[in-house]
């Protein structure tokens, strides 16, 4: 009987499997139907919202099909945000990179701000922190319909930088950081779910006196709303920063130094032709379109593709496990970095009263605006 049992609970188990690889594999080709992408991505429409998502669900699975018959380096697929229109999916990406006149005014003086120092070490060909042991990254999250990025960027980074630091990985609470952080200066957003930066994250944990985690604090901001902060007592921080490290702008080999030797880098591009990545090396971001930082993103490291012989950066977002290559994506890297102008730095990383131009350079930006917390390990009692 129990060997009855293990066999039909093996079989259920591959049945589950080979029908989870077929919903994957139709969302990957375009071909799932809006009916069954109702059910897969559980969508609740009134009557007249069913038909709007239908036809802006169709339009998108015809941009996939199109763009996987193209012989691109990657390729489109169906996921939770093919029933939004293009603007919808940009109100997400209301986080932004490091454009530091304003972001360094009014910091504590116990808080530090250092630069990287590039050594020029021997650089190892491939780097994954996903194969880190024990492990420093958590599982992908999901920022919902806010644009909190910023937010999720920077735990990421602290959760990654604490679990080097002292071997113990905690699940932190993004809300907190979405609810909490001050931004006088409007820099990236005017807070919340409307945008922010990374560095006003780490400087807030450091005021505060440390961050919570996931469980005490949860995260509610799914809907767009940033919540109100609440006070968090002392007995619930888990982590403590005094700092962080600005990588230099616009130096591939600094980025790539600082994410082989110290770990998962907070870092900024330009999202605006995410929305339907499923796999692959992308290479979508056009600097003659301009490029405009809206999106933070962790970076957890590089490598190269034999079959396209592609050099890419390792990406870790925060829409979910279902999209891209289950929550992660490679992004194209070049030996020798293309940049350009941002033209409308204040759709991105600027504050009140930044230029109106910036030069950014490697695919989608990824270059300008990298940073990581310094945790305090020191100084933290329990």
């Amino acid at each position: 009987m129990r060997f009855f049992c293990v066999a039909t609970l093996v079989l259920l188990a591959l049945v589950a499997s080979v029908e989870g690889w077929r919903v994957e594999s139709r969302a990957r080709d375009g071909l799932m139907t809006f009916e069954a992408f109702i059910k897969q991505f559980n969508k609740d429409y009134s009557p007249s919202e069913y038909v709007k998502r239908k036809q802006i669900f169709e339009a998108n699975v015809v941009d996939i099909l199109k763009h996987n018959s193209e012989g691109h380096s990657y390729y489109k697929g169906i996921n939770e945000m093919s029933d939004w229109t293009h603007d919808e999916f940009m109100h997400l990406n209301a986080a932004r990179g490091l454009m530091k006149q304003k972001v360094t005014q009014n910091l504590h003086d116990s808080f530090t701000v250092k630069q990287f120092e590039r050594t020029n070490r021997s650089l190892p060909h491939r780097v994954d922190y996903r194969r880190h042991h024990p492990p420093i990254l958590t599982s992908i999250k999901n920022q919902g319909n806010c644009g909190s990025c910023w937010a999720h960027s920077a735990v990421e980074a602290i959760e990654s930088h604490w679990a080097l630091a002292t071997g113990n990985l905690h699940v932190l609470s993004q809300q907190q950081i979405t609810s909490c952080t001050p931004n006088p200066n409007h820099c990236g957003g005017t807070g919340g779910c409307s945008g922010s930066v990374e560095q006003l994250a780490f400087a807030y944990i450091h005021d505060a006196g440390g961050i919570a985690e996931e469980w005490s604090y949860p995260y509610t901001s799914y809907y767009g709303d940033s919540g109100v902060c609440k006070s968090v007592s002392p007995f619930e921080m888990i982590a403590k920063v005094k700092g962080y490290v600005e990588v230099a702008k616009d130096d591939q080999e600094a980025l790539m130094e600082a994410v082989a030797y110290e770990g998962p880098i907070s870092v900024s591009v330009d999202a605006t032709y995410w929305q339907s990545y499923a796999g692959g090396i992308f290479n979508g971001c056009n600097y003659s379109l301009n490029i405009t930082q809206n999106h933070a993103v962790q970076l957890v490291g590089y490598g190269f593709e034999r079959k396209t012989n592609q050099h890419y950066w390792l990406i870790r977002n925060s829409w979910g496990p279902r999209w891209g290559e289950h929550g992660y994506m490679r992004l194209l890297r070049t030996r020798k970095p293309e940049c350009g102008w941002d033209v409308n730095t204040h759709m991105g990383s600027a504050c009140d009263g930044d230029p109106d131009t910036e030069w950014v350079c490697g695919t989608c930006g990824i270059l300008t605006g990298a940073s990581y917390p310094i945790p305090d390990v020191g100084s933290f009692a329990h």
